[in-house]
C-alpha cells in the first residue's frame, strides 16, 4: 500500500507544480478592469471541447486569453456564476473569460500493446501434471520469461469537476482484460534435483511459447492543469491507477503524465475542432500468474507443466502523442488519440457530457 500512497503523492505533487506555475501568471494592472459591471463577458457557448478533462479558459493578461475567434464581448449583460465549482469562477468571469460546465462524466476505451520486461519470476514445476495450486512458489534461475508482448483493453467511466478554472480533478472505475505472450525457456537438467536425465543424455533446455490471461477491476485517480495562448492551449497530466482487490490473478498499476499542445478553430459556427501533439509518460506495471504446459518436453513424452508467478513492465515508458478533440454547443465533446513509441502504441478514444 506504501507503493500506492507514493505513487498517488507524485501524480498530485506533479499537478501541484502544474497548477502553481499556471496560477502564477503576472497580470498586467493596466489590462486588469476595475468595474465588474463594465467589464466584457463572452458567452458561454461552446465551452467545451478541448480534451474530455480539459476545457478551461484561464485567467490570464488579455493578451493570453484562450477566446472562441468568432466570441464577441458585450457589456450590456455582465454573467453572474451561480455555480459552486470552480472556485475563484466569478472572478474569471469578470475579466471576460468564459468558463467550462464544472462536472463531466466519460466513457473512456483503451487499446494497449507494448513490450514488458520481467522480474521476480517464481515458479513451481510438475512431470505430467500441473502442480497443486497451494504448490509453494520458489524463485527459479533455471526459468526465464523472454520476448513479453502484452495486449490489453480497458474500459472505464470517468467523473471530474473543474475545482479552479485551470484545475480538474479526476476519477475513474475501469475493467482491463487481455493478454500477456511469452517465450519461457527451462533448463530441464537444472530444474529437477535429483536429476531426471543422466549426463550422459541430458535432457536440455525446453522453451515455448505462451499465452498469460490479463484480467482485473481498476481504479483510476488524477489531475489536469491547462493553459492557453490566444487559440493555442497547453496542458498536463498526472494520474495513477491500481487494481481494485488482490485476489485476481493478474494485478495492474501505472502512473501516467503528459503534455499535450495544440490549437483550437471553430467550424460550422458551433463546432469545436481541436487537433493536438504531445508526449506521454506511462509506468505500467503487472503482476501476471497462471499454469502453463510445455509438451514433449521430456525424452519419455511427458509434459513439463509450469505454474508461475511474475512482475512485468513495459519497456518503453515515453511515448510521442496526436490527438483530436471535437467538442458541441450540448456539452457532449469526443476525443481519439494514438500514443507510439519504439515498441508499443495505444489508442484511446472517449465521449465526456458536460454538466
Amino acid at each position: 500500500m506504501s507503493t500506492a500512497i507514493r505513487h498517488i503523492t507524485h501524480a498530485f505533487a506533479i499537478a501541484a507544480i502544474l497548477s502553481a506555475a499556471i496560477l502564477a501568471t503576472p497580470v498586467d494592472a493596466d489590462e486588469a478592469p476595475t468595474d465588474a459591471a463594465t467589464r466584457p463577458a463572452l458567452p458561454n457557448a461552446l465551452s467545451d471541447g478541448i480534451l474530455p478533462q480539459l476545457h478551461a479558459l484561464l485567467r490570464l493578461p488579455e493578451n493570453l486569453q484562450l477566446r472562441y475567434p468568432e466570441a464577441v464581448p458585450s457589456t450590456e449583460h455582465p454573467i453572474t456564476y451561480d455555480r459552486i465549482l470552480p472556485f475563484k469562477a466569478q472572478e474569471a468571469i469578470d475579466r471576460g473569460y468564459t468558463l467550462p460546465l464544472p462536472f463531466g462524466v466519460a466513457v473512456i476505451g483503451v487499446e494497449n500493446t507494448q513490450l514488458q520486461r520481467i522480474t521476480d519470476v517464481a515458479v513451481a514445476l510438475g512431470k505430467g501434471a500441473p502442480p497443486p495450486p497451494n504448490t509453494p512458489l520458489r524463485p527459479l534461475p533455471f526459468v526465464t520469461l523472454d520476448n513479453v508482448i502484452s495486449k490489453t483493453r480497458s474500459k472505464q467511466v470517468k467523473l471530474d469537476a473543474w475545482i479552479l478554472p485551470n484545475l480538474n480533478v479526476f476519477a475513474s472505475l475501469g475493467k482491463v482484460d487481455g493478454r500477456a505472450d511469452l517465450d519461457v525457456v527451462v533448463d530441464l537438467d537444472a530444474a529437477f534435483p535429483p536429476p531426471i536425465c543422466n549426463p550422459i543424455s541430458p535432457c536440455g533446455t525446453v522453451s515455448q511459447r505462451f499465452r498469460a490471461g490479463v484480467d482485473a477491476v481498476t481504479a483510476t485517480l488524477g489531475v489536469t492543469g491547462v493553459v492557453g495562448w490566444k487559440n493555442y492551449f497547453l496542458s498536463g497530466t498526472a494520474s495513477f491507477t491500481d487494481t481494485l482487490g488482490k485476489n485476481s490473478d493478474t494485478e495492474v498499476r501505472s502512473l501516467t503524465a503528459g503534455l499535450r499542445f495544440g490549437r483550437r478553430w471553430v467550424v460550422f459556427d458551433d463546432v469545436l475542432f481541436a487537433p493536438y501533439l504531445g508526449v506521454s509518460y506511462l509506468d505500467y506495471d503487472e503482476k501476471i500468474s497462471g499454469v502453463t504446459r510445455l509438451n514433449n518436453a521430456f525424452p519419455d513424452g511427458d509434459s513439463l507443466d509450469v505454474r508461475y508467478t511474475a512482475q512485468s513492465t513495459n519497456a518503453d515508458k515515453v511515448s510521442a502523442v496526436i490527438g483530436l478533440n471535437v467538442g458541441f454547443e450540448n456539452g457532449l465533446s469526443v476525443q481519439g488519440e494514438y500514443n507510439r513509441n519504439s515498441n508499443g502504441d495505444r489508442f484511446v478514444l472517449s465521449a465526456t457530457k458536460r454538466f
